[in-house]
């Protein structure tokens, strides 16, 4: 399956492997041996020969000199940086010695592995870290930064992550983008919003940021940060009140209307304007245009559940295509971008039945909490950077400098979690090593062929978890696997999405649709998976777990209604969107193809600006109870006036005092699946004067 080229010139076809809706597929050009281009399948339905720059500019990266090539060996402090070569027999023989010791003395659990969405590859982004865990009998990270709280609250309305089809919306007569950033983080829906404005759909944006394409909306929504819940119940408040709801639809495919409209009366324009700063007439403009266009696709994005109220925010947005009728439309309904849209579970390859004890998980988001104390000794990272994209980062850099907590980690480049690495193992790239990925955004399986041989020393994980099980004494068959291997075992699964894919097609286009979906059919079907079978505006179950079972607004943890006394001392509410060149920490080491990102910035309100004598380019200082970091200041009104954001995850390196926007985010959990809340968050800023700290 991996061993010829699919272009007739040679070249090569692959996957971008990141945590992306797109999953683009790529071409890959080589020649002697080397990666000298990459671009998009031109024949791919969805890529259609364009992918973003971020991915473009990987033949710099692999052969850049801050590439890792070799193992490396701790020679200075944690968090210095300093390392020395060794090879590869050391690296592999020091850490079974350790990893022997501490099974010995204090058990699985006190070697904690933590592995991110830095390849979405099923074979080593997903089966090979797992399965070695799950053998050794660690505890396994449950994946809850990105979209966990959102997604279980769109369930508790609509039984699923399964939704609207975003690739339809050329016929939909109104697009609303709320709480998302497409043309940085799903840019080929960009293509698809183009041909649905040319064929006169409308378009609205809900964000507390001015993004890309707000200009050209038709209406522009900036609530504050956390508040989308008001909004929603406001906008249905409306609906109801004004007739503009499909009865027919409610009556027979909704369950608790009456319920919901009770709840509704409490969330008039004027206190949901209160609550989330945009104007009655705004509210009301909103809710006719969505109400008088039935034909209406809703995409939400991550950004608006990564607060402490998420989950019950996405649940309430996800009522709102019921009430119009939207899901009688191809393209009418709501989309929510997360993994579980892929209807097919492979925890059944990733060495469950290898365990020696009972599963059990912890939440990745609280590994500083994990690393207080004595009770973890060793941490294992691949496929992510905590130290940069986790929140609270001061408890957890305390963690990472313990000299008694070994560390190892695996990777590409030296990253800021690296740095406080105990040994440092060399990771292949997604050109180096073959694999097998899905999409959640255009159902399909995608095949990624290596083309070119791993560059100096570096191993792929799934080559490391190989060799670390013969280091570990594990002779079970499943680590003699091989990459074709495991995809075969994949291709078998009886998964409704991998059953009925066309595996002649995955091998000769390196892409296929993904199986029927049945969830989806029945969707279509207004059949829902939810226990009374109709999208659920009244939720049973979440009231038997003791959360509120109507669609709701909790003010956010940290925020002006939610915690007056805190807002007092820290007035401005910051949120860290992905930067256009970043994708989360992936390509934070070298970023700047965008003139705007050659370094962090924060974007401030020329009324908040001008309150703290703050000006543009000025260094400032961001800071509340948790931490501190400093980073330069544009003065913008892309941001409303009490918000300012600081985009992108940025390396250490990076920032004047060497400390990221993360040290200031909270690690509490959102109100639903543990998920992330970083964007509930207070802080104050004023102007930082450099030379003054530097004696100058």
């Amino acid at each position: 399956m991996f061993n010829q080229p699919l272009k007739q010139n040679g070249d090569m076809l692959g996957v971008c492997p990141h945590d992306c809706p797109d999953t683009c597929s790529i071409v890959a050009t080589v020649a002697a041996g080397r990666l000298k281009r990459v671009a998009g399948d031109p024949d791919h339905p969805v890529t259609r020969g364009h992918i973003c720059r971020k991915y473009a500019e990987w033949p710099r990266r692999i052969y850049a000199g801050s590439r890792l090539t070799r193992p490396l060996r701790r020679s200075g402090a944690k968090g210095s940086g300093d390392f020395e070569a060794i090879g590869w027999d050391e690296a592999l023989a020091r850490i079974g010695e350790r990893w022997k010791q501490i099974l010995g003395h204090s058990g699985p659990h006190a070697i904690l592995p933590f592995f991110g969405s830095g390849t979405e590859g099923l074979v080593h982004g997903h089966i090979a870290p797992r399965q070695f865990f799950n053998r050794l009998g660690s505890l396994q990270p449950v994946r809850t930064i990105c979209t966990k709280a959102g997604r279980e609250g769109y369930r508790a309305t609509l039984g699923t992550s399964a939704g609207a089809d975003p690739t339809l919306i050329r016929q939909a007569k109104l697009v609303i983008d709320w709480g998302v950033n497409t043309a940085s983080t799903n840019i080929h829906q960009q293509i698809f919003l183009k041909e649905a404005r040319k064929a006169g759909a409308r378009y609205a944006v809900i964000n507390p940021i001015a993004v890309t394409g707000a200009e050209g909306a038709d209406l522009f929504i900036q609530p504050r940060p956390g508040t989308d819940a008001a909004l929603a119940l406001a906008l249905m408040h409306v609906l109801v009140k004004e007739g503009l709801v499909d009865r027919r639809f409610i009556a027979d495919h909704t369950h608790g209307f009456e319920a919901l409209a009770q709840r509704l009366t409490e969330y008039p324009p004027r206190r949901a304007a209160e609550i989330t700063g945009v104007a009655v007439k705004d509210i009301l403009a909103l809710a006719r245009l969505y109400g008088e266009n039935r034909r209406s696709f809703i995409y939400v994005g991550p950004g608006c559940q990564r607060h402490s109220n998420g989950g019950m925010t996405v649940r309430t947005i996800a009522c709102l295509p019921a009430l119009t009728g939207a899901w009688r439309y191809p393209a009418g309904g709501v989309y929510f971008p997360t993994s579980t849209c892929f209807a097919a579970d492979f925890s059944s390859l990733e060495g469950e039945n290898l365990r020696p004890n009972a599963p059990a998980g912890y939440n990745m988001i609280h590994l500083g909490r994990m690393l207080e104390g004595d009770g973890v000794k060793s941490l294992f990272v691949c496929n992510g950077n905590p130290a940069s994209v986790l929140y609270n980062q001061n408890q957890l850099r305390r963690g990472l400098g313990r000299e008694d907590l070994f560390t190892v980690v695996h990777d590409r480049a030296l990253t800021d979690t690296a740095r406080y690495a105990d040994i440092v193992l060399p990771a292949t790239t997604q050109f180096e090593h073959n694999d097998l990925l899905f999409s959640y955004y255009f159902p399909s399986l995608a095949l990624n062929r290596q083309a070119i041989p791993p560059v100096g020393e570096t191993r792929s994980n799934l080559d490391l978890f190989g060799a670390l099980a013969h280091v570990m004494g594990f002779d079970d068959a499943e680590f003699l696997y091989t990459e074709h291997a495991i995809v075969e075992r994949i291709l078998a699964l009886d998964q409704p999405a991998i059953r009925g894919a066309d595996r002649r097609r995955l091998e000769k286009s390196g892409w296929t649709p993904a199986g029927a979906d049945p969830v989806h059919t029945a969707f279509a079907r207004h059949q829902y998976p939810t226990p009374s079978g109709r999208i659920e505006f009244f939720s049973k179950a979440l009231a038997e777990r003791g959360k509120d079972p109507l669609p709701s607004y909790v003010p956010p943890r940290e925020s002006p209604d939610g915690s007056p006394s805190l807002f007092e001392r820290f007035p401005l509410q910051l949120i860290t969107p992905s930067g256009h060149s970043i994708h989360n920490a992936n390509y934070a080491d070298r970023p700047g193809f965008a003139g705007n990102e050659k370094f962090p910035l924060l974007y401030v309100h020329p009324k908040d600006a001008a309150r703290r004598k703050i000006t543009g380019g000025q260094m400032v200082r961001v800071s509340n109870g948790r931490g501190a970091f400093v980073l330069r200041a544009r003065i913008s009104p892309a941001v409303r006036p009490g918000v300012v954001a600081a985009p992108g995850q940025w390396w250490d390196r990076h920032y004047p005092d060497g400390a990221c926007a993360n040290v200031t985010t909270p690690d509490f959990p959102a109100d639903m699946g543990g998920g992330s809340a970083f964007n509930s968050n207070l802080v104050e800023i004023e102007a930082f004067d450099e030379a003054a700290r530097n004696g100058r």
